[in-house]
């Protein structure tokens, strides 16, 4: 039996929040809020409880004080945020569901323009908010879900706290290369030098996204821009794949390394042309791009330590194959250091 408590419950496609009272969903509704307040979108939170398991006839007749207990706990906590948005402008509308958090955000997701969660929340009914139902919503939702960590904060001028990220690739990683093979143009906005980050992979005060070379990477790019355009950023697209034989980390033959320019150029031909597409749709967006030699999850995860947001598709073709299906979506989702903005691209949006 589910259990619900529904606050101004008409609402239209707006910002989806999931909210447990945690840090995690503190910023996660500091980031929806300002979305919302930004496209002039209704605001949408959600807070869950956990049934409990019940083993005896005493804690059966509790279940529904339990129930209800739980439920106006967590209602008190959506009130609380709820009036933090109408103080600011937003039109807000809440839920508390009994049920699990990952699966209730995905349906909520089929009517929501984006939806924001916190990582690694806790609270004393949702348990670990984010991880498993950041993983589960960014994999299923009907629409594009932003992930909002924990913000690292330099430890130096010239230096980041966020540690570099280590590449999978299972024994010798470390010893994996990462190479920028090729550039469209060099950057042109003044960033941050940092001592433990290489001139190659800072993307200070950039949007980066990944981008395969399938058709369906045109919509992730596109929203890419359209952040870009929202935040007045620059916008980096970004393709990587390993170049070596076979995908193994050991010295190429002579006549491998002389086919490197062709299986690098099906990529760089795309990443131009997904340039050229966002120059012409929107030509308030600098944009450029980058191809790099490494895997596109190692890529992808040190990019993070500097960019303002990442922006990945749940799946694609080439370099990035498998995102969201597992090891990769592993690697990028829970080791990026920047929020990730996930763009669902295997399904159709229920709009």
């Amino acid at each position: 039996m589910s259990h619900h408590h529904e606050a101004d419950s008409a609402h239209v496609p707006g910002v989806l929040v999931g909210i447990d009272g945690s840090a995690g969903s503190e910023r996660a509704f500091t980031v929806g809020l300002m979305i919302a307040k930004q496209r002039e979108w209704p605001l949408r939170l959600i807070g869950t409880f956990s049934r409990p398991v019940v083993t005896d006839d005493y804690y059966v007749r509790a279940l529904d004080s339990y129930r209800s207990e739980a439920a106006g706990t967590v209602q008190e906590v959506l009130d609380r945020y709820s009036a933090r948005a109408a103080e600011a402008g937003v039109e807000v509308s809440s839920r508390t569901a009994e049920g699990d958090p990952g699966g209730t955000l995905v349906d909520e997701s089929s009517e929501a323009h984006v939806a924001v969660v916190g990582k690694r929340g806790r609270n004393r009914f949702a348990g670990r908010f984010l991880g498993s139902v950041s993983n589960k919503l960014a994999a299923h939702a009907h629409c594009p879900t932003l992930v909002v960590p924990e913000r690292w904060e330099a430890g130096a001028p010239t230096e980041l706290m966020a540690p570099p990220q280590e590449r999978p690739g299972g024994e010798g990683a470390e010893e994996e290369p990462v190479e920028l093979m090729e550039e469209s143009v060099s950057r042109e906005h003044s960033r941050r030098s940092f001592a433990n980050v290489t001139d190659e992979l800072n993307f200070d005060a950039e949007i980066v996204v990944g981008v395969d070379v399938g058709d369906r990477a045109t919509d992730v790019v596109h929203l890419a821009a359209d952040a870009a355009a929202l935040t007045k950023s620059p916008l980096t697209l970004v393709s990587a794949a390993p170049l070596n034989a076979q995908g193994h980390w050991y010295p190429n033959t002579v006549e491998h390394n002389l086919e490197l320019p062709n299986l690098r150029r099906r990529y760089t031909d795309h990443l131009e042309a997904m340039a050229q597409e966002v120059a012409a749709k929107s030509p308030t967006v600098t944009v450029r791009w980058q191809f790099f030699d490494g895997s596109p999850a190692g890529v992808l995860s040190e990019a993070s330590r500097t960019a303002t947001l990442l922006v990945i598709g749940t799946r694609g073709h080439g370099g990035f194959a498998g995102l969201l299906l597992g090891s990769v979506s592993q690697a990028v989702l829970s080791r990026a250091v920047c929020p990730v903005l996930v763009i669902p691209t295997h399904k159709p949006r229920k709009h």
